[in-house]
């Protein structure tokens, strides 16, 4: 996200917003999104010459933040992540066509293991227009979430993530269950013998979208056009709160693990 890129750089960082996909030479949809498109944006940082190429963060939220953690764990030169609300596998693809199921990512052309809905995405759409209610995607995760051999099977190598990891999750994600996701990574990292100081936090109140909240704009739901909304969650006060709490935690993580590398 743009947004967060000039954040990051009004607090001094040298700062890349990353797009992956619905660009030109990228997919249209949130299927098979090659990995490799991080890797070419932290190589042609690296050789910048205001940037210290031992002293690499990546960063993101939601779906980014799932991309985030597999760019991390394929990508050695990545000496910290931030990822925000989460997931530590790989999920089915998103697409606006009912195409055959098939991953989020890709690595060599290859698609990852992935984590299939077990509902068609229609079956939470339909009742939310039919109702008019905005559309809350988390039962369709939660169902998936239950079939705990395709979840392993799916899983990141977050072990081989060479620096801490901060993941942060809302507690009222209305989007998916960002906490048992950022739960079940930071328990796969201590059964793996992650050797850095990774940390949890999750916020009362807040949904996926915190992060951005702001007293003028809550994000606790979204247009998607055509009239229809989805949930992301939290109350104008508990997003707000979080967000404001986060942001400094984010700043004095990079601040503290990225002085670490000389």
């Amino acid at each position: 996200m743009a947004h967060a890129a000039e954040l990051f750089k009004a607090h001094g960082y040298v700062a890349a917003s990353v797009a992956y996909f619905r660009v030109r030479g990228l997919p249209s949809t949130l299927e098979n999104v090659p990995v490799e498109t991080v890797g070419r944006a932290v190589a042609a940082l690296s050789v910048r010459s205001d940037v210290d190429a031992r002293r690499l963060a990546v960063f993101g939220f939601s779906k980014g933040g799932e991309l985030a953690l597999l760019a991390a764990s394929v990508y050695p030169s990545i000496h910290a992540v931030v990822a925000d609300v989460p997931s530590p596998f790989a999920w089915q693809g998103i697409s606006s066509t009912e195409t055959a199921p098939t991953s989020s990512w890709s690595i060599g052309g290859k698609s990852l293991p992935f984590v299939p809905f077990a509902e068609r995405i229609g079956t939470v759409l339909t009742p939310a227009v039919r109702n008019d209610e905005p559309i809350e995607l988390r039962h369709l995760y939660d169902e998936s979430m239950k079939d705990r051999t395709t979840v392993d099977r799916a899983f990141f190598h977050l072990e081989r993530i060479r620096g801490p990891i901060l993941l942060l999750a809302g507690d009222d994600d209305r989007l998916w269950d960002s906490p048992a996701q950022c739960r079940l990574a930071l328990s796969y990292l201590r059964e793996h013998h992650h050797p850095y100081d990774d940390v949890f936090l999750h916020y009362p109140n807040a949904g996926d979208l915190f992060l951005f909240a702001t007293p003028q704009q809550a994000l606790i739901e979204a247009s998607l056009g055509d009239d229809l909304e989805i949930a992301f969650g939290g109350t104008a006060t508990g997003n707000v709160a979080a967000a404001n709490s986060a942001w400094r935690t984010i700043y004095a993580f990079l601040a503290t693990t990225l002085r670490g590398y000389q």
